[in-house]
């Protein structure tokens, strides 16, 4: 008798527990259902689409994909400011390509240089191959004809004095370079660039850097293109003081960085590049340039109004 009523007080504290613990368990519930920060509250649309947002972005920063900034820009219109811009804190390694710099950036990051659309956009491709989640800017500008053809001689003449010619035939050695299809470097990067993200003619992106204050972001690239992807920012020299600002627009990571001028990387040489900047081609030059220039040519030529009058044709002078 008294194993079975010992048996009976061990059944009654059983179902005691079971009801404290149920008790305790709706409790918990309930408050989690009141409180707008449990976890167990409702979702509504909103709240679901923040969710998936948050769970998206945690999704990229895992797959281990890294960035790559890329310059794929025309000889002598801001190259070296802009190479200097998306490598800062970068290291220059060795390319085993022709015609590409490359450098390794902070957190496995990775920048190149070139002024060939084929070369930058075939490696752009091969590192998007393995990244494919990682941030791709590509970066290029455009310059007025009225102030390259001078500052793209001077490239090819150097820094060094005797390489020069005299005062006295200096005028003429670059009247007849701008007459041998020195134009046709315009065909080097923008026109392949502007395929890739459908940005039409340059009078048409001129249209838009009008608007926006010397810039145009395009993209990102369909994913039948070689830069799929990517974004496009195409600048415009003429309003390079707006750099700075347009940079930290498209990308806040990005400190612009002002690159060297030529007069002052070779001071020894002012007097005598002052001759050719200060020359003026004839309506007939420019027309002979014009006619006998590709389609890149023109539209480059059309953009800037260079066979008429216009003021951006006049403003840089680096």
């Amino acid at each position: 008798a008294t194993v079975h009523l010992l048996e009976m007080d061990m059944q009654k504290k059983v179902k005691l527990y079971y009801f404290i613990a149920i008790g305790l368990t709706i409790l918990v519930i309930d408050q989690f259902s009141a409180n707008g920060d449990g976890y167990g509250r409702y979702l509504n649309s909103e709240d679901k689409q923040s969710v998936e947002e948050r769970i998206n972005d945690e999704e990229v920063s895992n797959t281990g994909s890294k960035d790559i900034y890329a310059v794929i820009n025309t000889p002598k219109m801001g190259t070296g400011g802009l190479t200097g811009t998306i490598t800062v804190g970068c290291g220059s390694t060795e390319s085993n390509v022709r015609q590409m710099a490359t450098f390794d950036c902070p957190h496995g990051h990775k920048a190149i240089r070139t002024h060939s659309f084929d070369v930058g956009s075939k490696a752009v491709e091969e590192h998007r191959k393995d990244n494919p989640a990682g941030k791709c800017l590509i970066v290029t500008a455009i310059r007025s004809p009225a102030t390259w053809f001078a500052s793209f001689f001077a490239e090819t003449l150097g820094c060094n004095l005797e390489d020069w010619p005299s005062e006295e035939a200096l005028l003429m050695k670059f009247r007849a370079f701008i007459q041998n299809s020195s134009a046709i470097q315009i065909s080097r990067a923008i026109p392949g660039l502007l395929n890739e993200f459908g940005g039409c003619s340059l009078q048409e992106q001129f249209e838009i850097m009008d608007a926006h204050g010397g810039y145009s972001l395009l993209g990102p690239a369909p994913p039948q293109s070689s830069v799929a992807g990517c974004k496009l920012l195409f600048l415009r020299m003429e309003q390079s003081d707006h750099w700075p600002a347009i940079f930290k627009k498209v990308d806040q990571t990005i400190d612009f960085t002002k690159g060297v001028a030529k007069t002052e990387l070779c001071p020894n040489l002012k007097e005598r590049m002052k001759i050719i900047k200060d020359y003026k081609l004839t309506i007939a030059e420019k027309n002979r340039i014009y006619e006998i220039g590709n389609k890149d040519v023109k539209d480059w030529f059309d953009a800037y109004g260079y066979t008429t009058q216009n003021l951006l044709n006049d403003q840089v002078i680096a």
